[in-house]
């Protein structure tokens, strides 16, 4: 039996869509780095009257009390692209200094408080640029990427006080109180902060 050209390329176009229709969902891309910090669910969590409302990486309060410093991904998978911080909510105790890192996905972005007590300043691009914060007074710190918060790119800062027996913690929403550490926020375009 011969087989034309076209013949043989009908075929083989209708085993690559039965083909490709099998792998559909399989891309091999990870839906986030791997890189952000996690941390088990804050035992009660705060109250952040609606502020998470329609934002679709919000899963719940990562508890990292423990630590002295951590660092948020600005441009994580969220909000029907890469328009999510990460995670978006972190519960941490005085003192502790959080750094925002860009990933260098989902355009141009920003840190900015809710109440103004932190501002990274105009929208950045490029992977690696680095915001940090150091909290020092107890409350809720509410933060925005303000190109995309109409998109959901919210986060929250949860400064409780220490671990109590129960695991849980208490403070009240703040407006301010958070010092900035080192004489003001530190940037890095390209690496870890000085």
């Amino acid at each position: 039996m011969t087989t034309s050209r076209r013949d043989f390329l009908k075929a083989a176009g209708a085993v690559a869509v039965v083909g490709s229709a099998g792998l559909a969902g399989c891309t091999g891309q990870a839906t986030s780095s791997g890189s952000q910090p996690s941390g088990p669910q804050l035992p009660n969590e705060p109250n952040y009257k609606g502020w998470f409302d329609n934002v679709s990486n919000y899963d719940h309060t990562h508890d990292m009390r423990d630590q002295d410093a951590i660092t948020i991904e600005v441009g994580s998978k969220g909000n029907m692209g890469d328009f999510g911080f990460g995670p978006a909510a972190v519960a941490v105790s005085p003192h502790t200094t959080v750094t925002w890192e860009w990933t260098g996905r989902g355009g141009s972005h920003n840190v900015i408080a809710d109440e103004g007590t932190f501002n990274s300043g105009p929208p950045v691009t490029d992977a690696g640029t680095t915001f940090e914060f150091t909290f020092d007074r107890p409350g809720v710190y509410k933060y925005v990427c303000e190109p995309h918060e109409a998109m959901g790119m919210k986060g929250a800062v949860f400064v409780a006080l220490a671990q109590s027996a129960s695991g849980g913690g208490s403070a009240q929403a703040s407006d301010g109180g958070a010092q900035q550490s080192r004489e003001g926020a530190q940037h890095n375009h390209g690496g870890a902060s000085a």
